[in-house]
């Protein structure tokens, strides 16, 4: 199946919000003067919407690829099952290695995307109705499952309202007080991959499983015929988030995580939020695919633009991981030789949403160059590696 553009520019999308994003929130405090520059690059530019579209595009690209890779169903649920194992192991390593042993149960995204590619794989089995159904029951369970724990004590103690966006509408943003740190007990630590950590299977798993089924619809060729429903959905889905929001803002006391009519949060991520992003995620996909991928016939070298997308979609592992070691690793030599910790405080967010576009822009030449050399030592490279020698080691 042809390559769709449509998917590379939205998973590069993904990512340029989260340098977007990272850069500010872990190199400056965003107070004070900063409170606008650090609301806009954590919330509206960057984070809160970019880790929705990495992981929905998850669930894409394994029909994409299972389709792509022919007839061989169970050569290729095996390729899936060493591919998620080997990328859950791989988030474990980043967080003990790049961000230090003290986050290593924060259940990042990579060990969110490692878990969820093999989950995907007895959701082949199930019909599209059935999996978004799953999704409903995910979307309502999942409140009502974090009521029986006390959520806000692994995020701080307590949720405060968003600096700057707040002096315009009031509680309609929260963020925790702290950072999720992981948990001291073995049972709170599968609670936290669960449920209550930085990317927990419940809510998250209905994007990747959302995108499963779209992905069902782009390798049948119906994707046409669905894109102006998607695109209502997709409207709907976004009203109705923020309409809870506000509904939830006015209507205090705010229990971020717990209920559902609830402000945005996105740790925990609030019911209000989870439907938001959902909406957002398929009015843009579907209007990225009605840009680049509608017309078969497309004809021409990409443009810069669309080069530079395919590039980031390709090294995508690798960026996610390399964006945040450029700086946690000097960051951490610095604080066991000084003792002087400067995350969170190294610099003004200005500057720091400056070296987030350098990096971006320094990005493209390096990963030009790395392709001539076929992409050797890249976490690609790492994986591919992976893949065959346990290929080859099925085999005999």
């Amino acid at each position: 199946m042809q390559r769709l553009d449509s998917v590379d520019v939205l998973r590069a999308f993904a990512l340029i919000g989260m340098v977007i994003c990272h850069y500010p929130i872990f190199l400056s405090s965003g107070e004070g003067m900063d409170a606008m520059l650090y609301f806009l690059a954590n919330h509206l530019l960057g984070g809160d919407c970019a880790a929705s579209w990495f992981v929905f595009l998850v669930g894409v690209s394994q029909v994409l690829s299972a389709k792509k890779r022919g007839a061989d169903q169970g050569k290729n649920v095996h390729r899936v099952l060493i591919r998620g194992t080997a990328i859950f192991i791989i988030g474990l390593l980043f967080l003990l290695i790049i961000q230090g042993y003290q986050e290593l149960w924060v259940w990042d995204i990579l060990t969110f995307i490692g878990a969820t590619l093999i989950i995907l794989v007895p959701c082949r089995r199930a019909p599209s109705s059935v999996l978004l159904l799953f999704c409903v029951v995910v979307l309502f369970a999942t409140p009502w499952l974090r009521s029986f724990t006390d959520i806000a004590s692994f995020y701080g103690g307590k949720f405060v309202s968003v600096a700057w966006i707040s002096d315009y509408f009031p509680n309609f943003l929260f963020d925790p007080v702290k950072d999720y740190e992981g948990a001291s007990t073995v049972l709170d630590n599968v609670n936290g991959f669960f449920l209550i950590g930085q990317f927990p299977l419940l809510p998250w798993i209905i994007y990747p499983i959302v995108g499963f089924v779209i992905g069902r619809r782009l390798a049948e060729n119906r994707f046409n015929s669905d894109s102006p429903f998607l695109l209502i959905i997709g409207v709907m889905f976004s009203f109705m988030g923020l309409f809870t929001a506000y509904a939830g803002s006015i209507t205090p006391p705010f229990s971020v995580a717990n209920d559902y009519i609830t402000p945005l949060s996105f740790y925990p991520l609030s019911f209000s939020m989870s439907l938001f992003l959902l909406g957002v995620v398929l009015i843009l996909f579907t209007v990225l695919w009605d840009i680049f991928d509608s017309r078969p016939d497309k004809e021409g070298e990409p443009g810069l633009f669309l080069a530079y997308c395919r590039q980031f979609s390709k090294y995508s592992l690798t960026i996610y991981i390399t964006h945040f070691a450029v700086f946690f690793i000097p960051l951490r030599i610095i604080h066991l030789s000084t003792g002087k910790d400067y995350l969170r405080e190294l610099t003004s967010t200005s500057v720091a949403l400056a070296l987030a576009v350098l990096v971006l822009v320094l990005y493209y030449p390096v990963l030009k160059l790395w392709d001539k050399a076929n992409g050797r030592f890249s976490f690609e490279w790492l994986l591919a590696k992976v893949l065959s020698a346990c290929s080859r080691e099925t085999a005999s």
